[in-house]
């Protein structure tokens, strides 16, 4: 008796089970980076003094560590490719189940990883950026999406593996191509994590040469004030100019002064806002700006060089503010260097 290829028919359990675990393992990657995310907000908010190392230390093993469940997910999908593949070439009594499923619940189960690199690449858009706006608000809210997420997605594919489902017989070659597209566009996303950690290791590296490379100096005003970075050496070095062949100084560039601890010498200091991804983490403390003033008191260049890496932009924008009394040297304009300090609190 010939077989009915045209009424519907069983479909194959064991090339559903393999992507579908596939499928599983790329949605739990985001979970585990969401948990992990969680942990560091959570450190963040504890590490007043937290620098750039630390920060991108923390994000460069979140990185590492979703990238690597992805890679173990493109391996499965490697072996349900290689199923159909040799079902394909095969009499089976069942069919195989839609490719266009497979798409669909390939890109389901992408939707947490894809969270959590949008988390992780909003954080370092805030961290390295100025402007203390940067929206970091619903980031929260993203990372415990992605741990939650993949608990809805599991079932659906549990569900899709075990539970009984018709499907036309005959070859087919259509979850071949959709377990290969969704086998590279995960392999793409491992990749872009491993990428990312990559820059986040050389910004954790850098930041810790730089914090190594210059030595502490103890502070000189009373116990409240922060040692001067001798970043403010070179600053003064680079504005007044390298002194020429003769041992004298360049008289072609305003001569600048180091002013040391400048919040009491301001006439106008407005205070930082509290950034919203300082709130989302409750991140606190000091943060130290460098800053460069002309003769007129206007803030010319302002650089954070110390506090928790959330906090630093919020400073930095509310040290561009600031006014300070004209400074003259010998009836002449004169620049100063140095420092102001901002303390965030919880708000």
């Amino acid at each position: 008796m010939m077989p009915n290829t045209f009424g519907p028919v069983r479909v194959s359990i064991l090339e559903r089970i393999v992507p579908s675990l596939a499928f599983i393992v790329a949605a739990v990657s985001g979970a585990v980076g969401g948990a992990m995310l969680i942990r560091f907000f959570s450190l963040l908010s504890q590490a007043e003094l937290a620098g750039y190392a630390a920060f991108f230390g923390g994000v460069a093993e979140i990185e590492l560590a979703v990238g690597g469940v992805l890679i173990l997910a493109v391996a499965l999908c490697a072996i349900g490719i290689v199923v159909s593949i040799i079902r394909l070439f095969t009499t089976n009594t069942t069919a195989s189940p839609p490719g266009l499923l497979f798409l669909m619940l390939g890109l389901l189960s992408l939707v947490p990883p894809f969270a959590i690199h949008y988390v992780l690449h909003t954080m370092k858009e805030v961290v390295t950026s100025p402007d203390p706006a940067a929206g970091f608000g619903t980031l929260t809210t993203a990372a415990y999406f992605a741990i939650g997420g993949p608990v809805v997605i599991t079932l659906v594919l549990l569900a899709f593996a075990f539970v009984p489902f018709t499907s036309r017989a005959g070859r087919k070659s259509s979850p071949i191509v959709c377990l290969m597209f969704v086998a590279i566009v995960t392999a793409t996303l491992a990749g872009i994590y491993f990428w990312e950690a990559r820059k986040s290791i050389a910004a954790r590296d850098k930041d810790r040469v730089e914090q190594y490379s210059q030595p502490r100096e103890s502070p000189s005003m009373n116990s409240d004030s922060v040692p001067l970075p001798n970043q403010i050496d070179d600053m003064l070095d680079d504005v007044n100019g390298a002194s020429p062949s003769n041992g004298s100084p360049s008289s072609s560039r305003t001569k600048t002064i180091s002013g040391g601890v400048l919040n009491e010498r301001a006439i106008e200091l407005p205070q930082p806002e509290y950034p919203p991804a300082a709130r989302a983490v409750r991140a606190t403390g000091q943060v130290s700006v460098q800053v460069l003033v002309d003769g007129n008191g206007n803030v010319i260049s302002a650089t954070a060089v110390s506090g928790h890496p959330l906090l630093r932009g919020a400073a930095v924008q509310a040290a561009r503010k600031a006014k300070f009394k004209p400074t003259m040297m010998s009836g002449q304009p004169t620049n100063m260097a140095g420092v102001l300090t901002y303390k965030f609190s919880e708000q």
